[in-house]
């Protein structure tokens, strides 16, 4: 396996020695799409939210210190698991916060059940782009919201690592693949043709 190839895995599902380093790095690199995802979350009192691809859990300790809301997370990787489980302990001690084995087309939880879902980089690894927006919709409340922070193809385009198990989108795909699947659509640039927080509304008399 050669070292491009390695980092990607690592960006996909992070574990081992190599999975701490590469979610410290998008704890860096991430910083201006998770205030973004952040402020177009628009959390209030109450609120159910998802998290889909934690990591290390370092965006939801940031959001269930600053609102008060119920947070739950899926992630593939078990080493994140139980890295998010010892940063966010106080959260899930309180009975604020569940972290779960799962992904965006799996996640086991319950039809219109979250007020907010959001992610961050990760639907380049997703399976399938529409079954993960299918369930996304499916655990969604009327009305709920999806955002999903993304670099742009044209971003990704210039990193090596990305040509290494990357599915990379347009933002006119992935705007299309919203409104086939259910929501309306909402593009709001992060960083001139490189950053995008895409947001999903669930819309109501939509059938698969």
């Amino acid at each position: 396996m050669g070292l491009m190839d390695y980092i990607g895995k690592q960006f996909h599902n992070p574990h081992g020695v190599g999975g701490r380093v590469a979610t410290l790095i998008m704890n860096i690199q991430n910083r201006g799409q998770y205030q973004a995802a952040e402020t177009a979350l628009s959390l209030k009192d109450g609120d159910k939210a998802l998290d889909i691809g934690f990591g290390n859990g370092y965006l939801l300790r940031r959001l269930a210190g600053a609102y008060p809301c119920a947070f739950w997370g899926v992630d593939p990787s078990r080493d994140m698991l139980r890295a998010a489980s010892k940063r966010n302990q106080k959260y899930i001690r309180q009975g604020r916060m569940t972290l779960l084995s799962g992904n965006a087309e799996q996640t086991g939880l319950p039809d219109d059940f979250f007020d907010k879902i959001y992610t961050v980089n990760t639907v380049y690894f997703w399976p399938s782009l529409d079954a993960g927006l299918r369930e996304i919709r499916r655990i969604l409340k009327p009305d709920g919201i999806f955002v999903n922070a993304v670099y742009s193809k044209e971003a990704l385009d210039r990193l090596p690592v990305t040509r290494h198990g990357y599915r990379k989108y347009d933002v006119k795909e992935l705007e299309s693949a919203g409104n086939a699947d259910g929501f309306s659509v909402e593009v709001k640039e992060i960083k001139r043709r490189s950053a995008y927080c895409i947001i999903y509304k669930k819309t109501e008399g939509w059938r698969s």
